[in-house]
């Protein structure tokens, strides 16, 4: 018996071992594609006589799936008692011996790579290999008996559910998007202040507005509410209230320049003067109360972009109007604060539009404070009404 102390050293087993067998029997909780062991596999796929993988959690990829969905020695078990959870690895040969490893690494990347894994490999020439190749044959026909073959159909709608779940998963990794060999995540949610803060700690942070006062970012937020509430449309609004939500103007009640000045965006400013029906269309994407999703900021962007048709649309444009209808969702990501909201977050900062809602909105809906119940102090339950566009106060940075 040997003791495998890291994943590479298993990888290394496994890899000689399935060169060296006349057929393999495995069960895993789940597989990936995205390793040299799954090629080797594929080249070996006729000495497969059982294979079994789970796809619980829908942490199996799709493409592993893919590639065996026409092997009937390999089946998926989709939904037993429990979760299923083997890495059980036997190889067998021609003379009849056998090798079997088994421990912490399931079928993917980091089973073999980058994860903390060990496991242990023993043969037929071990102390007790009788009774233990019984109860490994045994535990492998039981794991392949709760398997099924999947159709094209299955898979389809398996992929579907995959990537929604990736998402989950990745924000739990602190990554917000599906981990590749480049982007690992630097540090857990744990270790980022700014995740693990309370509310309390949270408003009092905001309140404490140097550079702005409370009162006056409020009276930005709140009357761009009962301008969006008066109005269906953006496109409704008259000249000056428009170019109030979008950050051109101020006033002498309110300097509608905070949470984002806009004056320099030419472009933009000529849309709105032109009150262009796109840019309305697009506001019209963001649901005024309620739960607001990745699918309702796509579509946004996507119909924003349209109006956009020379170029000229920067995040810092389109989160404008997003804090403005959204504040609970949306902080405007510009120059005065994008360093150091990025900084606090652990992402790069080169944030762009396209990644908006991965690497920001994902991240503050995560956050302890963002989640916490609407405060009954009428003050507090102000700022939480608007407390993702008031992350502008903890990262502005004057000229």
């Amino acid at each position: 018996m040997r003791f495998l102390a890291d994943p590479h050293e298993i990888e290394t087993a496994v890899s000689e071992l399935l060169d060296k067998c006349k057929s393999l029997r495995w069960a895993v909780a789940w597989a990936s594609h995205n390793l040299p062991l799954f090629d080797k596999l594929k080249t070996h796929q006729g000495k497969i006589e059982q294979l079994s993988v789970g796809i619980h959690f829908y942490q199996t990829h799709p493409d592993f799936i893919g590639t065996f969905i026409d092997n009937p020695c390999v089946q998926f078990v989709m939904n037993p008692d429990g979760v299923f959870h083997p890495k059980l690895y036997l190889f067998e040969h021609k003379d009849g011996s056998w090798d079997c490893i088994t421990g912490s690494p399931n079928f993917t990347h980091g089973g073999f790579s980058s994860n903390s894994e060990v496991a242990v490999c023993f043969d037929s020439n071990d102390v007790d290999a009788a009774d233990a190749y019984a109860k490994i044959d045994s535990s492998l026909n039981e794991f392949f008996a709760k398997g099924k073959s999947l159709s094209p159909k299955d898979l389809s709608a398996y992929r579907q559910i995959w990537k929604r779940q990736q998402r989950r998963l990745a924000s739990l990794s602190g990554t917000y998007s599906p981990p590749t060999k480049k982007t690992k995540p630097k540090k857990s949610p744990l270790d980022v202040p700014l995740f693990i803060m309370e509310w309390s700690e949270y408003y009092e942070s905001v309140k404490e507005d140097t550079e702005h006062t409370t009162e006056g970012r409020l009276a930005v937020l709140e009357e761009a509410l009962r301008l969006f509430s008066a109005h269906q449309h953006f496109h409704e609004m008259d000249d000056k209230h428009r170019n109030s939500i979008a950050g051109f103007r101020r006033s002498q009640e309110i300097d509608w320049l905070w949470f984002g000045s806009m004056k320099g965006a030419f472009a933009f400013k000529k849309l709105v003067n032109q009150n262009d029906h796109q840019v309305s269309a697009a506001l019209d994407e963001i649901p005024l109360t309620g739960e607001v999703t990745h699918s309702h900021f796509d579509r946004y962007v996507s119909v924003l972009r349209h109006a956009f048709s020379d170029g000229g649309l920067a995040t810092a444009t389109a989160s404008r109007l997003l804090a403005m209808k959204r504040p609970d969702y949306f902080v405007c990501l510009d120059s005065k604060n994008q360093n150091k909201l990025c900084e606090a977050f652990q992402i790069p900062k080169s944030v762009d539009l396209d990644d908006y809602w991965e690497k920001v909105v994902e991240r503050l809906i995560d956050s302890n404070w963002w989640n916490a119940d609407q405060p009954q102090d009428p003050q507090q339950k102000r700022i939480w009404l608007g407390r993702a566009a008031f992350l502008d106060v903890l990262f502005y940075e004057p000229d």
